[in-house]
């Protein structure tokens, strides 16, 4: 064995002995560090990475990890956080639910600043397509239409297809599916300059209203 491979793969020349974590945001290093479970003293060669990757990836404010090592001595883990655009009340609790759809973390109260999304499906899989859903069209308010998501006081759904939007002045928007949403904004903000009770943009080619 060469002195090359024996100090990379089996000396302390070149041993994991510091964990540096980067992007952290509500979680700490220290929750982070004890999930990866680096081995401190292992030779960097020999520490599993895709196995640190796959536990800090396991909690559940987590959207994306990379761990890499640093020579000589270090293994950073770079995360994402992931980021509430609603909350919904699931199983008694209150959820943050981020830009998927994804309920990921209890909260102790509603957020302020936040949407509520109402989603009354019992089946766990059509529940979380139509999280999924509600997730995208929040998404294309916040990023395409601050003025109109200032209006929305909430948004409810019982299917991935029939989202409704309620508006300020108890107005409300029967928004269909989560698709073709640049088409629902510009069509529904011509509309909302029409009084009505409740608007109709799930075929936006054919858009309704009614007192």
């Amino acid at each position: 064995m060469s002195t090359l491979v024996w100090a990379i793969w089996f000396s302390s020349l070149l041993a994991a002995t510091k964990v540096v974590v980067d992007g952290e945001t509500t979680l700490s290093e220290a929750q982070i560090r004890k999930v990866a479970e680096v081995p401190i003293g292992e030779p960097l060669a020999r520490i599993d990475t895709v196995g640190i990757e796959a536990r800090v990836a396991s909690m559940e404010r987590i959207q994306g990890v990379t761990v890499s090592r640093s020579l000589p001595h270090t293994i950073r883990i770079e995360v994402a956080e992931r980021i509430p655009i609603a909350y919904a009340r699931l199983g008694g609790q209150l959820r943050a639910i981020d830009r998927y759809g994804i309920a990921y973390r209890t909260l102790s109260k509603p957020p302020k600043r936040l949407l509520e999304i109402s989603v009354n499906v019992v089946d766990p899989r059509k529940r979380q397509q139509t999280l999924s859903a509600v997730a995208s069209v929040v998404e294309s308010l916040n990023e395409k239409d601050p003025q109109l998501r200032r209006q929305v006081q909430s948004i409810s759904a019982s299917t991935k297809d029939s989202i409704i939007l309620d508006l300020s002045k108890g107005r409300t928007v029967t928004w269909g599916s989560a698709g073709n949403a640049a088409r629902k904004l510009t069509v529904l903000n011509s509309l909302l300059r029409i009084s009505a009770k409740q608007y109709d943009i799930s075929a936006p080619d054919q858009p309704t209203t009614r007192n």
